[in-house]
């Protein structure tokens, strides 16, 4: 809930200043389409209402499930969408404001084609680009923070343990993080933005931890489903996407393992 409260409120914020939004986000959570919240656009004194899909949409086939159900009356909000995916929107007809200020809606009299100008999106996301800063010990750092938030009140010490980093790293790290208002490092240490550190950390690990990772490619023609995984493997990629959303049917399976590789497929 709070990673789409998140993408609303970056989306609606780069909205025009004559255009005024007015946004509810539903409480109940839904798999159906178009049911995460009602959106009220006021446009020269016209109210114009949708019905509201909030989604991190990255593949075709995320965006998929919400082309059948599109109207001139519901709308995508989503994280920054790629040319080839607005493509896909504005062919099919789907309304959506994205984080990096793009708008498609056509709603009975309301016409908006909107494209940021440069530069215009950076000051008013939360969200993106602040990984930039993130090395690989920092990118651990927010990983342990966000997998045990806990212990950003044990001493600096153990976090330096429990992250697998160096002690100056970890004063480095919240040095960070505090600057850029995701941790308060007062008496009282806490989060303040656990969604934010979230979708920073999956910009991070992309950029820092990823190409660092030792992996070989195998092939395996059987389904995914099949394959018995042991203690501690975990799935990443378009199998982790599935298991999540189950928007996608994988072709490309990427696994997590301290097994040979070789072992596992084998089994």
């Amino acid at each position: 809930m709070a990673k789409q409260s998140s993408l609303a409120i970056n989306a609606l914020a780069l909205l025009p200043a004559h255009i005024k939004a007015g946004f509810i986000q539903s409480d109940e959570s839904n798999n159906d389409s178009f049911t995460n919240g009602e959106l009220c656009l006021t446009v020269n004194g016209d109210n114009y209402y949708f019905d509201v899909a909030i989604k991190n949409i990255h593949r075709k086939e995320s965006l998929e499930p919400l082309l059948g159900d599109s109207a001139f009356n519901t709308l995508l909000i989503c994280n920054r969408l790629t040319p080839y995916l607005i493509e896909i929107c504005t062919k099919n007809g789907l309304n959506f404001i994205d984080t990096a200020g793009n708008v498609r809606i056509d709603n009975n009299g309301l016409h908006l084609w909107i494209e940021p100008q440069k530069g215009k999106t950076q000051k008013a996301l939360v969200n993106e680009a602040k990984s930039n800063k993130l090395g690989e010990g920092s990118a651990k750092l927010l990983f342990a923070l966000l997998s045990q938030p806990d212990i950003l009140n044990c001493s600096y010490r153990e976090m330096a343990e429990y992250a697998n980093i160096s002690l100056g790293m970890v004063s480095k790290g919240l040095g960070i993080f505090e600057s850029e208002s995701l941790v308060s490092l007062g008496k009282n240490r806490r989060i303040l933005d656990a969604a934010r550190m979230l979708a920073i950390w999956v910009e991070a690990y992309r950029l820092s931890i990823r190409p660092k990772l030792s992996g070989i490619r195998l092939e395996y023609k059987d389904d995914w489903q099949n394959l018995t995984l042991e203690e501690g493997d975990c799935w990443g990629g378009e199998v982790a996407a599935e298991i999540l959303t189950h928007y996608l049917q994988p072709q490309d399976f990427q696994l997590f393992t301290r097994l040979p590789l070789q072992k596992n497929w084998r089994n």
